[in-house]
């Protein structure tokens, strides 16, 4: 008379992975302790949100309005602390 519902126990490792990441790329860059001198330069640039700043390249960086290449260097350095980096392809 009831039927139980089905349950789906198929489960596919690359999805946590992909919501995961999708996560950090929504992330907003305070959130990732970015010093504020370098905060505030990628703010008025308009990059707010780690997927915006990952999908830069060293170049692009240097092209921020004060932003020089000491701090491409530790944003470099911050990126690559939570297995990002600068170039990345963000889906």
């Amino acid at each position: 008379m009831y039927s139980t519902p089905e349950t789906d126990m198929t489960f596919d490792k690359y999805d946590e992975m992909r919501l995961h990441m999708a996560k950090l790329f929504s992330a907003s860059i305070i959130d990732f302790d970015i010093p504020m001198r370098i905060a505030i330069p990628l703010d008025n640039a308009g990059i707010r949100r780690i997927g915006d700043l990952v999908k830069l390249t060293r170049k692009d960086l240097l092209k921020v309005r004060r932003l020089g290449g000491k701090g491409a260097d530790e944003v470099g350095k911050i990126l690559d602390r939570f297995g990002l980096s600068l170039g990345m392809a963000v889906e």
